[in-house]
């Protein structure tokens, strides 16, 4: 699915590309999507905005990606109408993930309403941070209240949120008070969340998407598309071919969690109450309903994959522990989300206007300037930090070679 929008005058404006078989993919892949921009470094600037998903084998599936002048209200919201045209046709709800982008959450509003939409937790805290000194006693209470709002957010239950809000509002004063006003816990914290993350807090996988572009992104448009194209068809041929190797019956990152599970709860003494509610004694004692899908630890809802718990329970069972793995993880399912592959564009070089007419040839979009030396880097937040000096000679922090 390509498409891009031009001027009256043929001046460029902005471009939205999917792949058939990222398309065709994704409907095997868990249903969960990374949104992200990162800015462009060409003569021309602009934006790269993307739509990333995850694999069942914990990895990052490129779906969508776009070009446009800015990150305003108007892209986003037509870059999230087609992504609507592809998803939609698919049957099933995604959760996305973001930053508090002001035009992207309106966008969101207006073209997914009532999909699960989650705010990047590490942005979050770095919004929560920036509040605070760097040092001294401000560094101390920051550290404080990022832990607190750490346990907010991850809380299972919604007592267990309540006894650390109720702790971060008292020590945070005034800067946490105004910060979480503005923040809906729906959109954030695990007690009160609306939809499926499965495990993820972070926008990291759109992270990882921005950098695994990077270099290409000095290019102009065309040859920019064109680099990213190429890199996405090795990418997906050469998970093909991995996964063909594979022998086990869920992605290997998977596998490996779940016979984890299964170990840790080895020694844990197993109760049963009815054909699939069992009790089981670990630190303290939960109960696992099997015909739910449920334990009271709540890490099987939250994280979709079956707790130390659960496992145990189905081992007591003596039922097969795939079953109650969601088909997302599977290498059947990894297999398909690569089975269509992404095909070559033969003579991508010879440019739109082929016929040599004054009427074929797309205009470069008018953009504006800023004075002095553009960047080229990512300006890190107050809170990042800087990588401290270090002596060549000694190894040694603090200070440089004399």
């Amino acid at each position: 699915m390509v498409e891009f929008k031009i001027k009256k005058i043929n001046r460029f404006r902005r471009f939205f590309v999917s792949f058939g078989g990222c398309i065709a993919g994704f409907q095997y892949c868990i249903p969960l999507l990374f949104i992200d921009a990162t800015f462009l470094k060409s003569k021309y600037k602009g934006q790269l905005l993307c739509a990333s998903g995850k694999n069942g084998n914990q990895g990052f599936y490129p779906l969508a990606f776009g070009v446009v002048d800015s990150e305003t209200e108007e892209n986003w919201t037509w870059f999230l109408q087609h992504l609507a045209a592809i998803l939609l046709p698919m049957g099933r709800m995604v959760t996305f993930f973001s930053d508090r982008n002001h035009g992207l959450l309106n966008a969101m509003g207006a073209v997914f309403p009532g999909w699960p939409h989650s705010y990047c937790y590490y942005h979050l805290k770095q919004n929560l941070i920036s509040k605070y000194p760097k040092s001294g006693y401000g560094k101390l209470l920051q550290d404080h209240v990022v832990n607190l709002f750490s346990k907010c957010a991850y809380a299972v239950t919604e007592e267990e949120f309540k006894v650390a809000m109720d702790e971060l509002v008292v020590v945070g004063i005034s800067k946490v008070k105004t910060f979480i006003s503005e923040l809906s816990r729906d959109h954030y914290a695990n007690a009160f969340f609306q939809g499926m993350r499965y495990g993820e807090m972070a926008n990291s996988l759109a992270e990882s998407f921005n950098n695994w572009v990077g270099v290409f992104r000095d290019l102009p448009v065309l040859p920019m598309i064109e680099g990213i194209r190429q890199k996405l068809m090795v990418l997906n041929s050469q998970r093909r071919i991995e996964a063909e190797k594979w022998t086990t019956i869920l992605c290997p990152e998977m596998e490996t969690r779940l016979w984890e599970n299964a170990e840790a709860g080895r020694t844990w003494a197993v109760r049963r109450s009815s054909c699939t509610v069992f009790e089981v004694f670990a630190d303290y004692s939960v109960m696992v309903d099997l015909g739910q899908r449920k334990c009271s630890c709540r890490l099987w809802q939250i994280d979709g994959f079956p707790c130390t718990h659960a496992v145990a329970a189905i081992l007591a069972k003596k039922d097969s522990v795939y079953d109650y793995v969601e088909c997302y993880y599977s290498s059947d399912f990894f297999r398909k989300a690569y089975e269509s592959p992404i095909f070559p564009i033969p003579d991508i070089g010879k440019g739109l206007g082929s016929n040599g007419s004054a009427a074929g040839v797309m205009l470069p979009p008018i953009t504006k300037r800023p004075a002095g030396r553009p960047p080229t880097k990512r300006i890190k937040a107050f809170s990042e930090g800087t990588r401290p000096l270090k002596c060549s000679r000694c190894s040694v922090a603090g200070h440089n070679v004399v």
